[in-house]
C-alpha cells in the first residue's frame, strides 16, 4: 500500500511538472509572438512629438528588506495619421535610466517638440502604437521563459517515462543447501581395511604382518 502511495504521489509530481512546463513553453512562445507582431508586422507611420515627460516606476524587490529600485523613462506624446484619420498617443520608451537627469537628458536629444519618428501601430486598433527599437528586455524575458518551459516539459516527461516505463522482475533467491562436490584425486587411496604391518627386527622397515620374509634385507620375520 505504502508502495503505490509513493508511486501515486511521483506520478502526480511528474504531471505538475510537465504541465508548468507546457504553461511556460506557452507563455514563452506567446511573448515572443507578440514581439514578431508587433516589429515586423505592425505597418509604420509618421509621428512628430507634440510633447515629452519623465516618468518615474519604482520596483519593489520580493526580497524582506531589499531596498526599492527607482527607473525613469521618458513618456512621449505623437501626432500621426492612419487611414486620414489623426489620432494623438502618449506611449512610454524603451529606454531606461536610473536618474531623472540622464532620462531628461534623452528627452531633450531624442525627443523634443516637432521631431519626427518612425511608429508602429496596430492596425486594428491604431491609438496602440510602439517607437524606437525593440526592447531587449522584452526578448530576454521572452527567451527565458521558452528555455525554462523546455526544461521542465521534458523533465516532466523523462519522470513520467521512468514510471510507467516495463521494470524487470527480479525472481527472488530460494534458499537451500547446497551438496558438497567431492573432487577426484589421482592418488586416492582406495576404500577398504587397512593392512597390518610390524617392523622388520634386522632393518626396521615396514612389512606386512603376512610376510615371513623381510623384503628389505630379506631377514626371517619369525623367530626360530
Amino acid at each position: 500500500m505504502d508502495i503505490n502511495e509513493s508511486r501515486q504521489e511521483r506520478v502526480g509530481r511528474s504531471i505538475l511538472v510537465l504541465l508548468a512546463g507546457l504553461a511556460l513553453t506557452a507563455a514563452g512562445l506567446w511573448a515572443g509572438r507578440q514581439l514578431h507582431i508587433v516589429w515586423n508586422i505592425w505597418p509604420c507611420t509618421d509621428g512628430v512629438v507634440v510633447r515629452a515627460a519623465v516618468e518615474e516606476i519604482v520596483v519593489t524587490p520580493y526580497a524582506k528588506g531589499g531596498l526599492p529600485v527607482h527607473h525613469f523613462i521618458p513618456k512621449v506624446e505623437f501626432r500621426y495619421t492612419v487611414d486620414g484619420k489623426f489620432y494623438s498617443t502618449e506611449a512610454p520608451s524603451v529606454y531606461t535610466a536610473d536618474t531623472y537627469q540622464a532620462a531628461a537628458a534623452s528627452v531633450a536629444r531624442l525627443y523634443a517638440p516637432g521631431t519626427h519618428h518612425p511608429l508602429r501601430y496596430n492596425p486594428r486598433h491604431p491609438g496602440e502604437i510602439e517607437f524606437g527599437t525593440i526592447a531587449f528586455s522584452s526578448l530576454a524575458f521572452a527567451f527565458l521563459l521558452l528555455v525554462a518551459g523546455v526544461a521542465l516539459a521534458v523533465a516532466g516527461s523523462r519522470m513520467l517515462i521512468v514510471e510507467f516505463a516495463p521494470r524487470a522482475q527480479m525472481a527472488p533467491a530460494k534458499e537451500g543447501a547446497i551438496p558438497a562436490a567431492v573432487l577426484p584425486f589421482a592418488q586416492r587411496a582406495p576404500a577398504g581395511p587397512s593392512t597390518a604391518t610390524l617392523h622388520c627386527p634386522a632393518c626396521g622397515a615396514l612389512v606386512p604382518v603376512t610376510e615371513d620374509i623381510c623384503p628389505q634385507c630379506f631377514k626371517s620375520l619369525r623367530a626360530a
